[in-house]
């Protein structure tokens, strides 16, 4: 009996044995999710504990980034041998005791890169295995100026929109709108608002002139920008007016242009008709009588003739005699 007694204290102080050697090594954070604004510095705890007082050659620390294969920083526990990959050469500094146990790390000017969950190794020669802690950085950026913008015809009786949109931030700006009279006097929006900066205002009138202020926040700061809203009748829409008057004179002057071609033709057409119809004229067929002369034409012809023919013969020779005579 007494050795089984025996045996059994001795497993009992084997087994509490085992139990402070697996347990001799801790690696812990007294703070798992750091938050720091973009441009400032922020200090990653890691703390450890060990059975052994003092380092031994061979201990040391690593950092990286969860789901990387490489270390971006590490630091033997014994001198001051220290690696540090290139994006932290200039911003990372050991910041703790590491006589303590403190092997914290501290980055300076934080970029929206370097979001995402980083793991503290601590590997101690005589306390095998190493043993990690995982630590969550948010890098937190202020919203940058919203942009105001109208959409929509501001006319009476209509329904616009009004936005505003951060394009940087984080976490997520929250939106919220103001609205004051021309006096500059608060008053109710009348309106609704929507998750992401829109105002919708509908049917649109002289209530609804005046100053609107849109705020963009999140919990490390804000911006805003506003909007100036004239409501208008839509006879004064001068754009469209213009467009439909010239629209009209395009119209007028068109029907201006056709009309004097068409006169020209019909003109035109009815001077050519007037010279074929003269050309082509033709007088109507008349009798002709034919009428001979009078017995009194005749004998006044007869008469005029005998004279002329009394006056136009010469005078009759008569023979010689003494041409006669000598004949004889």
């Amino acid at each position: 009996m007494e050795h089984i007694n025996e045996y059994i204290h001795k497993q009992k102080n084997a087994a509490e044995f085992i139990v402070a050697v697996v347990h001799a090594l801790t690696v812990e954070t007294p703070q798992p999710k750091v938050e720091a604004a973009r441009g400032k510095n922020a200090t990653l705890n890691c703390i450890f504990r060990a059975a052994t007082t003092s380092p031994q050659a061979g201990d040391f620390v690593s950092w990286q980034r969860v789901h990387d294969t490489e270390e971006f920083a590490s630091k033997q526990l014994i001198g001051d041998s220290e690696y540090k990959g290139d994006n932290y050469k200039n911003r990372l500094t050991f910041s703790g005791n590491v006589n303590n146990g403190n092997v914290s790390i501290t980055l300076t000017q934080l970029t929206t890169n370097d979001n995402g969950s980083y793991q503290c190794t601590v590997r101690l020669a005589g306390e095998l295995p190493a043993k990690s802690v995982e630590i969550k950085l948010v890098v937190l950026v202020s919203p940058s100026k919203p942009v105001c913008t109208v959409v929509g015809k501001a006319e009476y009786g209509q329904n616009i929109n009004l936005t505003c949109n951060s394009v940087e931030g984080f976490p997520q700006p929250q939106y919220s709108w103001q609205s004051f009279d021309a006096q500059n006097q608060s008053r109710p929006l009348g309106g609704t608002q929507f998750p992401g900066g829109t105002l919708m205002l509908k049917n649109i009138s002289v209530d609804t002139v005046g100053y609107y202020i849109c705020v963009s926040k999140n919990s490390i700061g804000q911006e805003s920008c506003n909007i100036s809203l004239a409501v208008v009748a839509p006879s004064m829409n001068f754009a469209l007016i213009g467009g439909i008057i010239g629209g009209l004179v395009a119209v007028v002057i068109i029907v201006i242009i056709v009309a004097y071609f068409c006169c020209c033709k019909k003109s035109k057409d009815k001077d050519y008709e007037l010279t074929e119809t003269e050309n082509r004229y033709q007088p109507p067929n008349v009798p002709t009588i034919i009428r001979g002369p009078s017995e009194e034409e005749i004998q006044r012809e007869e008469e005029g003739e005998n004279e002329n023919h009394t006056l136009q013969m010469p005078p009759a020779r008569r023979p010689s005699v003494e041409s006669s005579e000598a004949v004889a």
